[in-house]
């Protein structure tokens, strides 16, 4: 992996860190009403270095740059959790679906799937399934049809949910 993943990383905890500054300093507003509005300045403030990126992602409808793709990629790979980052997978997952991509790349968003089905109930879930129906194959069928009969809870729900995208209905 590039760099991407550091980078990634520190700007998500930045940016995490400024938001619940928001939110400490809201809880006490009434007395400190400076604080809470210095927070929220901070955070609306803040440019962050994958901005640029980010930017990238919502201007271009198809992903063909190869380094934007692999920031994509690791992105969804890291699965960052930062106020608004469900929007940006989701625009993320909508468009690189377009887009060409290596045999590579693929198997790296197959993996990117499975780790969805098993840990992300979050609201571009529905997007992870749109995505399976272009790169599915009969290993990720296989993992879905065994989760979705040997998993428990969440996790056999989205496995079935991505099944149903795919077309291969499960009987219980």
């Amino acid at each position: 992996m590039s760099n991407y993943q550091a980078i990634i990383k520190q700007e998500t905890e930045v940016v995490a860190k400024l938001h619940l500054r928001i939110h400490e300093t809201f809880k006490n507003r009434s007395k400190d009403l400076k604080s809470w509005k210095k927070a929220c300045e901070e955070f609306h403030a803040h440019v962050s270095r994958i901005d640029p990126i980010l930017n990238r992602v919502y201007e271009e409808a198809v992903y063909s740059d190869k380094k934007l793709q692999e920031f994509i990629i690791t992105f969804l790979e890291l699965d960052p959790m930062f106020f608004r980052s469900g929007y940006i997978k989701e625009e993320m997952l909508r468009k690189i679906k377009k887009s060409p991509l290596s045999l590579k790349q693929i198997n790296r968003l197959r993996q990117v799937l499975k780790d969805a089905v098993k840990n992300r109930g979050t609201r571009e879930f529905k997007k992870y399934c749109s995505l399976a129906i272009n790169i599915a194959n009969p290993e990720l069928v296989a993992y879905l049809i065994s989760v979705s009969k040997q998993g428990i809870g969440a996790k056999k729900s989205r496995a079935k949910l991505m099944l149903n995208y795919v077309g291969k209905q499960v009987v219980t």
